[in-house]
């Protein structure tokens, strides 16, 4: 049989004689449009990723580099200890638990009849030693009178005393001549004698006087240290009755209340705790190796775990002078033992912005995330 060749129009497909076999099923696998599209998503793709990498290259050296994070933080705020200052039964309890509360807020009562007494008795003590004092004084300024008298008296037997020896001495010169009577010369001697006599008696009343005085001023300066110590017993008395009434040393939230009414308090026994509100801090432990660069004035963001969409801004405000394990119940000896290097926390102090603490949201042991930016400090 001869061959005949068929001619076909162009772009029309070979009669099936002439197809090799599995033509029919590889045709429409050939779909090149598809096959381009993929390789523009693959080319979009790629540059997207490149752009990926340089924008995260160029954020890590223009800032990253820059950045000392660590997730060991937490925030911190000063806790009073309230306790009182004598010994007492809780009469009133005027604070509950979680109540915000400022500095003078009466917080506790406690059973003040015993202060009372002691007051009481402080004063009526204080009003027997003034009462004593003012009878020294009128003491004294009687005895001053009396003082007086006498050194009048003496000078009144002073002044007899020497005209009597006048007389006696003129009246026996007299009487040596022969003028005067021997007789009244002995009377001028005796009169002389008795007005010697009364001089000596004045001297010593006026001795006497003296002495009474000394002891008199010396009961009022006794009576004055009463009426000092009786005050001073007073003012202690009506301090301890005052501190019976407990206040709030601070501004800050009541937390940690541990007494109940009719409970008997003693001095320094805690009764509750009051966390400082607006004073807040973040106390985050760096590793050691990380703190080569750091200085105080630095920014810090802080992220708390508790309000992730929190913007917290700080600056770092001191740097330990040591590690935590420096003060640790059980320090490190490393002279002992096998030794493993461990690498160590530095706590670093972080002052909150003034915006963070107003909300109120800030509360001591939250924990937090504080990233330091060491390429320049906040302004």
């Amino acid at each position: 049989m001869a061959l005949t060749t068929v001619k076909t129009e162009a772009g029309a497909a070979p009669p099936a004689a002439e197809r090799p076999v599995g033509a029919e099923a590889a045709a429409p696998a050939v779909a090149k449009p598809k096959s381009g599209l993929r390789k523009k998503i693959m080319i979009g793709v790629a540059a997207v990723a490149g752009v990926g990498v340089l924008w995260f290259a160029a954020d890590w050296f223009f800032v990253g580099r820059f950045n000392i994070s660590t997730e060991n933080a937490f925030i911190r705020a000063d806790i009073t200890r309230v306790t009182p200052k004598v010994q007492g039964y809780v009469t009133k309890i005027h604070v509950e638990e979680n109540q915000p509360v400022k500095v003078g807020d009466l917080l506790i009562t406690l059973e003040a009849a015993d202060f009372e007494a002691r007051v009481a008795q402080a004063r009526a003590e204080l009003a027997q030693a003034e009462a004593d004092a003012a009878q020294a004084d009128a003491r004294i300024a009687a005895q001053r009178d009396t003082l007086a008298e006498a050194r009048a008296a003496r000078e009144a037997a002073d002044a007899s005393a020497d005209l009597s020896a006048s007389d006696a001495k003129r009246l026996s010169e007299l009487a040596d001549k022969g003028w005067y009577p021997k007789a009244k010369v002995d009377q001028a001697e005796a009169a002389r004698r008795t007005t010697a006599a009364q001089l000596t008696q004045a001297e010593a009343a006026i001795t006497s006087e003296r002495s009474q005085l000394t002891s008199t001023q010396a009961a009022a300066q006794s009576a004055v240290a009463r009426i000092e110590a009786a005050r001073a017993k007073l003012a202690a008395a009506e301090l301890d009755l005052g501190r019976t009434e407990i206040r709030s040393p601070v501004t800050g939230t009541v937390a940690n209340k541990t007494i109940t009414e009719g409970q008997l308090l003693s001095p320094n026994q805690p009764a509750l705790a009051i966390v400082t509100s607006g004073d807040a801090w973040v106390t985050a432990n760096f590793k050691e190796t990380q703190i080569s660069e750091m200085r105080v004035g630095q920014c810090v963001r802080i992220h708390v775990d508790a309000y992730p969409s929190l913007h917290v801004t700080g600056t770092v405000e001191s740097i330990a002078p040591n590690t935590g394990a420096t003060f640790s119940l059980v320090p490190q000896d490393t002279a002992t033992g096998n030794f493993t290097k461990i690498v160590q926390r530095v706590p670093v102090r972080i002052a909150l912005d003034k915006e963070a603490l107003a909300s109120g949201l800030l509360r001591s042991g939250l924990q937090v995330a504080a990233t330091v930016s060491t390429k320049a400090d906040c302004e």
